[in-house]
This record gives structure tokens, C-alpha cells and sequence, in this order.
């Protein structure tokens, strides 16, 4: 199921595709919360809180990715204001990292399998 994607840390997140979830999801998502609140009530209005919090770490750890950090960097959060703001800048507003890193391939980037790379190998024939 692709969307359960959405709540996977692994991979990376492209500028673009972070500010669409933060501009779609998120509202999405409060309304959620406030909607099932103002329905339900107690304890059930903790589920979707849960799923929308989970859904950020998400997004934001692989756009953290997307610029080779891990996403142990969320906990700059902790530092008041300074925190939130330097994560901001650096999710929001900073570009990816160019080419595959160590948490994946840049987005739209595909797999060549009809180059062929010369191996690091001896050649028998030398």
C-alpha cells in the first residue's frame, strides 16, 4: 500500500513534495483531529493526533534525508525557537542533496542498468 509510505522514515523527501504534504496534509489532519474530538470525544480523538504526528516525523525525517542528515536532527526542536527555526530553514527552504546519499536516491533519479561502468578489477589479459 503506497500511502502507509507516508508514515516510513526511510527514503527521501524532495522540497517540493514536503511543502505539498504541509500544505495538504497537515490541514487535513487538524481537521481530522478537531472533527473526531468534537464527535467522539475521549480516548478516540488520540488516534488521529497519533497518525498526524507520525505522518510529520515522517516528512520531516526524509526531507531531513533529502540533505544527507539524519533524522535524529528533528530533536533540534528541543532548543526553543532557535531549534524550530533552524529546521525550518534547513527542511524548508535549502535544497536537496545532488545525487544518491547514504539514505537513497534523489527523486527522479533512475537506475542506469544499460551503461556500463568500468570495474575496478585487473584484467586478466595485463
Amino acid at each position: 500500500m503506497p500511502w502507509l509510505r507516508e508514515f516510513s522514515t526511510r527514503g527521501r523527501l524532495g522540497r517540493a513534495g514536503f511543502w505539498l504534504r504541509q500544505a495538504v496534509s497537515v490541514p487535513l489532519g487538524l481537521w481530522l483531529c478537531i472533527a473526531v474530538h468534537e464527535s467522539i470525544g475521549q480516548p478516540f480523538d488520540l488516534l488521529p493526533v497519533l497518525a498526524l504526528v507520525l505522518h510529520l516525523v515522517s516528512t520531516w525525517g526524509r526531507r531531513l534525508h533529502d540533505r544527507d542528515r539524519s533524522a535524529w536532527w528533528l530533536l533540534a526542536t528541543v532548543v526553543p525557537l532557535a531549534g524550530a527555526l533552524w529546521l525550518w530553514v534547513e527542511c524548508g527552504l535549502r535544497a536537496g542533496s545532488t545525487g544518491a546519499n547514504r539514505h537513497g536516491r534523489a527523486g527522479g533519479e533512475t537506475a542506469d542498468y544499460l551503461r556500463v561502468t568500468p570495474s575496478a578489477a585487473p584484467s586478466p589479459l595485463a
